[in-house]
């Protein structure tokens, strides 16, 4: 029954990306020979080559360090299943693949956006849905597919499933240190250049800062999220398994049950597509409620599949499907708490706006005020669902197993949530191709017939954005839960790997949250200081190539990008070196508490400060865009220019430091699992050295 309801799930995600496929690329018919005229050119930008060129590199060190691991971990150990060594580099060779065709598509939707700018508002949200679909479909039935063939090799020890997850982390958060710095310090240099050097043709093909900062926000917001997902999925699947492999649940022959309900997750998305509506004519409000109907179908459509396959055919204890069930809530109480802070037509933007009246520090004090609750209240989301999952978790069980069953229950939960992720994913497109389309728009602001399109594209931005939000929450979420998981993994495991325990626990506590602290801060200061670079370089453009000024050269955006390049290589190497290497010192010296410690201070301040910034600087940027409709507040001028400079500060929060330091906590978790029994075996020789002394 396990199988079958796998077997059935890859199916339905295969026809659903195939229906994706079909409407996305099939063929768009202009109304005029105007329109066809008119169809933006995307520019050729330096990322993509800088990205195949960072691939071969990755796909290279990452043969290597699989074999590597392949001898160590299995042929020292009589084990020569050489079928793993080619389902993981397959697995890798498909994430790389993936990233290329994703930011491809990304390119396609751009241009698609404009050809459908005559379309009604209906039609193209839901063209733009299909792009979001498209990705989450694909990035949970690949992972599914590879915990799958992971099943197949059991007595293979399970860390080395998790080198492609591990290395895709680091190609990710590498890249999103580069990328989001690049888009926000060049957004930020364009504030910057409007003020200063006012009589330049800021907006315009001519001006290469403008033309560098709406690629790459657009890659920011719209490349990272599949892939990020995709090792997500990939992580907590694993771990999942790992923790119901220690219970007497597991059957040998058949699926686990994580990855059954993740399966049915994946089927209960599905319906959410097509529910999901939004009408011309029709309030914000309306908007947001029709795209959270389409969450809240999934969700029954789990339910129901759930009970089914678990309580009535498997025969199960019906706590697991109460257990499913909650971990499936909590996903829906976080869609309607973003709602809150960060949708344009809610009581948090207004009250911004209000506030700029004042002055600048008002909207900036109470923003922040904004964003402290931003992370207090899924705090408290997710402890309760850790909590109640938990107690379900141990019921009817006795003795010391207790404890795994609640870990599992935690796991399940969390397997639940994780799989309705598409939902989400498929909104939170729409943002990035929607403020594309609006940034492309504003060359022809004076007419009358492009403020009609621009209007449309407003109204999606402004319905998409909670789901954007709601997107980066529901993976803080997620990681937090499966970093108290592999907390208790590497606690339970430690017996006396350290003397003093708990003083080291402690220690590196303070030394995970300090970390955490130091980066988010670096981030904020390397925006500060790249963005006068590139200004400074683009005036320097404007001054030096004839014809620049007036339209009739081409400007030299490569020269930009290689600048923020260079830069950006010297100061995040060592930020990126020293995010990977504190864990494993941290286990080095202090042992496994050493490394509980440090995992649960870094993980536990990067979820609140990521959803501090997440919520503050989305709430900025909501009402400044809500300003942007209301001539009334235009045209004053100061209340106007405070919801600017909050912005600006707040598109470096949502946009940067948030996604980041989830990409970090990300890579620190899959590390732990990965090398800590290494780690361990050199921190018992280095014990056992410093003994000698004392």
């Amino acid at each position: 029954m396990y199988n079958g309801v796998f077997v059935f799930s890859l199916g339905a995600a295969l026809l659903c990306v195939l229906l994706c496929v079909q409407q996305i690329f099939r063929r768009l018919r202009l109304k005029t020979q105007s329109d066809a005229a008119a169809a933006p050119i995307v520019e050729a930008n330096e990322f993509t080559r800088y990205l195949l060129r960072l691939f071969l590199a990755a796909l290279l060190l990452f043969v290597f360090a699989l074999g590597a691991g392949y001898y160590l971990d299995n042929v020292r150990h009589g084990f020569t299943e050489s079928r793993i060594l080619i389902i993981e580099i397959a697995v890798f060779f498909v994430f790389l693949g993936g990233a290329v065709l994703t930011e491809q598509l990304r390119v396609v939707m751009q241009r698609r956006a404009h050809a459908l700018g005559r379309e009604s508002t209906s039609r193209i949200f839901r063209y733009l849905l299909y792009a979001g679909a498209l990705l989450g479909m694909c990035a949970v039935a690949l992972a599914a597919l590879y915990v799958y063939e992971a099943h197949k090799t059991r007595y293979i020890f399970f860390e080395i499933f998790l080198l492609p997850a591990y290395a895709g982390a680091l190609i990710l958060f590498w890249l999103r240190f580069k990328i989001s710095l690049i888009a926000r310090s060049s957004d930020y240099a364009y504030e910057l250049m409007s003020k200063q050097e006012a009589l330049l043709p800021l907006m315009g093909s001519a001006n290469p800062l403008w033309r560098l900062r709406r690629q790459f926000a657009t890659i920011n917001r719209f490349f990272f999220y599949p892939l990020e997902f995709f090792v997500l999925c990939v992580a907590v699947l694993l771990i999942a398994d790992q923790i119901e492999a220690q219970t007497k649940i597991a059957i040998v022959g058949r699926n686990y049950i994580s990855l059954t309900i993740f399966a049915i997750g994946i089927v209960s998305a599905i319906p959410a597509f097509f529910i999901m509506r939004v009408r011309d004519k029709t309030s914000p409000e309306t908007f947001l409620w029709n795209i959270r109907i389409g969450y809240i179908v999934a969700i029954s459509v789990q339910a129901m599949l759930t009970y089914f396959v678990l309580v009535v055919v498997a025969q199960l204890h019906i706590k697991y499907f109460w257990i499913v069930l909650m971990g499936s809530m909590t996903a829906l109480l976080l869609n309607f708490y973003s709602t809150i802070f960060v949708a344009e037509n809610h009581r948090t933007a207004r009250s911004l706006i209000a506030a700029a009246a004042s002055s600048v520090s008002t909207v900036v004090h109470k923003g922040i005020a904004a964003g402290m609750r931003g992370a207090a209240i899924p705090a408290l989301i997710v402890v309760a669902m850790m909590g109640v999952a938990y107690i379900l978790g141990i019921v009817e069980e006795k003795g010391e197993e207790r404890f795994h069953y609640g870990l599992f229950a935690l796991a399940l939960a969390l397997t639940s949530m994780i799989s309705l992720f598409t939902v989400a994913q498929a909104t939170a497109a729409i943002m990035p191709l929607a403020a594309a389309e609006i940034s492309r728009l504003k060359l022809a602001v004076q007419k009358n017939e492009k403020n009609t399109l621009m209007q449309k594209f407003r109204n999606l931005r402004s319905v998409s954005v909670p789901s954007y939000v709601l997107h980066g929450k529901m993976m803080l979420a997620a990681l937090a839960v499966l970093m108290f998981l592999v907390y208790s993994q590497i606690v339970q495991e430690a017996g006396g790997a350290s003397v003093f325990k708990h003083l080291t626990e402690t220690a590196m506590l303070l030394v995970g949250g300090i970390a955490s602290y130091y980066l988010a801060a670096r981030i904020g200061e390397l925006v500060l200081n790249l963005g006068p670079l590139i200004m400074h370089e683009t005036g320097r453009q404007f001054r030096e190539i004839s014809g620049l000024t007036s339209g009739q050269a081409e400007p030299d955006v490569k020269s930009l990008h290689r600048l923020a390049e260079r830069y950006l290589k010297r100061k995040l190497l060592p930020l990126f070196a020293a995010t990977m290497l504190l864990p494993a010192a941290a286990c080095l010296f202090g042992g496994a508490y050493g490394l509980a410690g440090y995992l649960m201070g870094f993980g536990l301040f990067s979820f609140l400060n990521g959803n501090s910034w997440l919520t503050t600087g989305a709430a900025w940027s909501s009402a400044r865009h809500a300003a942007e409709g209301d001539a009334q507040v235009v045209r004053h001028t100061a209340q106007y220019e405070a919801l600017v400079q909050a912005d600006i500060v707040g598109d470096s929060m949502h946009e940067a430091g948030a996604p980041t330091l989830a990409g970090a906590l990300l890579s620190t978790i899959i590390a732990a699992v990965l090398f800590t029994p290494a780690t361990l075996e050199l921190h018992e020789v280095f014990r056992e050295y410093i003994k000698t002394f004392f």
